[in-house]
């Protein structure tokens, strides 16, 4: 004989029953021998076997299992093992459970994935008045996200800045104004005429000067979160290094030069 339609609706809602108590934790058989215990209420075990159609030391170790997560409980009667499925709310207690573990381990899975973030290291090539330029917008965007100090380091002459820059040293001030970055600038004595009649004498700025030191013709920007170096060559080179522990290292350095060198005042 066939199934009729409410036999046909009964078995549709099992199979329903069946896939949400797997979203909430529990295994295939798991989730089959716990309906048939809330439907048989206080049993042995072969009648959940016969209902289940599973062999029986899968049932067990179903019964096992939910017995483990008080969803099901195990008496003796006439020394014979019988099973009855726990009141259905307690997979609410299950949910609040995981929810507060939740609590406790996703903050700490988010510090983890920060301190691996920060030992991400990228580097970028740039060439180029293109690649220059855009270096430059980059370096103010990151300063503005942290301590809006871009510290400039090195021995290139400053003139070889100002050629490199060009036409686009207003667009350049007017980023350094619209994000409210200042810079702070450490070159040598010697190769700072041009810094001293243009750098210093824009706002927000502080040029400092080394007597000796700093003999490397190239210019270092750094921010909190990257670190771009300045080849000046026939066709200029940007180094840029992504990596917050490699940054913080050259910020140290910068702050104990910042220390020694002199500042020039306008």
């Amino acid at each position: 004989m066939g199934l009729n339609i409410y036999q046909h609706f009964l078995l549709f809602l099992s199979m329903n029953l069946e896939s949400y108590l797997q979203k909430l934790g529990l295994n295939k058989n798991e989730s089959r021998v716990y309906l048939a215990l809330i439907k048989s209420g206080l049993t042995s075990v072969g009648p959940l076997i016969r209902h289940t159609k599973l062999h029986r030391m899968l049932v067990y170790q179903a019964l096992e299992r939910l017995v483990n997560l008080h969803l099901a409980s195990m008496v003796y009667i006439k020394k014979k093992k019988h099973f009855q499925a726990s009141n259905p709310d307690i997979l609410f207690d299950h949910i609040r459970e995981e929810e507060a573990v939740a609590h406790s381990v996703v903050p700490e899975l988010i510090k983890l994935q920060r301190q691996a973030g920060e030992q991400k290291l990228e580097v970028k090539i740039l060439y180029g008045h293109s690649g220059f330029t855009a270096n430059l917008e980059t370096l103010v965007k990151s300063a503005a996200k942290y301590d809006k100090k871009l510290r400039i380091l090195g021995g290139a002459q400053a003139d070889y800045f100002y050629e490199a820059i060009g036409e686009w040293y207003p667009r350049y001030l007017d980023l350094l104004k619209k994000y409210k970055v200042a810079k702070w600038q450490i070159s040598p004595d010697v190769t700072s005429q041009a810094f001293k009649e243009k750098f210093a004498r824009e706002s927000h700025t502080v040029l400092k000067t080394l007597a000796v030191g700093l003999s490397s013709p190239t210019l270092t920007r750094i921010t909190p979160e990257m670190v771009s170096i300045e080849i000046y060559t026939e066709e200029i080179v940007v180094i840029q290094i992504y990596n917050k522990v490699v940054a913080q290292g050259y910020c140290e350095s910068f702050e104990l030069l910042w220390k020694q060198a002199t500042i020039y005042h306008v």
